[in-house]
């Protein structure tokens, strides 16, 4: 017992004469706003966003179909896939067709097919309940697998911001497809309405 009070007060010490130690704070966060990540997300069968990308190369944006996954325990959390067809995802961030035209293609058979991404994006307000604030990519890999069912994974992260009155979100997501040997930083353009 002894040693050990001992032990915490050389640190204490040294943590005040050296200045060694420093009181971390966390960032302030704000609840979830279970209302924001909804905005995009409709309770019925194969219901989908009116989601586009940007198109640099032709400067329009594109539409494309991905099913929106929400969680009640994690409410700012959005993410993609297929809960209505078990073992299939859906066109999560327009993998599915941006990376069919590398070799190998994209596999549409069943267990595999097209892009599923649990939970992709993170809506925090910018202040405790408001109706605006920042989406987050949740960086993380994500796997895409060929027609010969090799795989390969593509990272993602970036950021962007929602408003739920306007009823849009838009976010530039940061591809990493040097596995595939592409960019390590190749950016796209999103957004998102009901």
């Amino acid at each position: 017992m002894k040693s050990g009070l001992m032990h915490v007060f050389g640190i204490f010490l040294l943590c005040g004469f050296l200045g060694a130690c420093k009181k971390q704070f966390a960032e302030p966060t704000y609840a979830p706003n279970a209302t924001a990540v909804k905005v995009w997300y409709q309770p019925t069968q194969f219901y989908t966003p009116d989601a586009e990308i940007y198109i640099d190369s032709i400067s329009t944006w594109r539409k494309f179909t991905s099913f929106p996954l929400v969680y009640d325990n994690d409410p700012n959390k959005y993410g993609f896939g297929n809960p209505y067809v078990p073992g299939k995802g859906s066109n999560a961030l327009y993998m599915t067709s941006w990376y069919t035209r590398y070799p190998g293609g994209v596999t549409a058979d069943s267990g595999y097919y097209n892009i599923t991404i649990p939970k992709c994006f993170e809506f925090i307000p910018e202040k405790q309940g408001a109706t605006k604030g920042t989406v987050n990519v949740i960086p993380q890999k994500v796997r895409i697998y060929r027609r010969d069912k090799t795989f390969y994974d593509i990272g993602i992260s970036g950021t962007g911001t929602y408003d739920e009155l306007a009823k849009i979100f838009e976010v530039e997501v940061i591809f990493d497809d040097t596995e595939i040997g592409g960019s390590k930083e190749s950016r796209r353009k999103f957004r998102f309405r009901p």
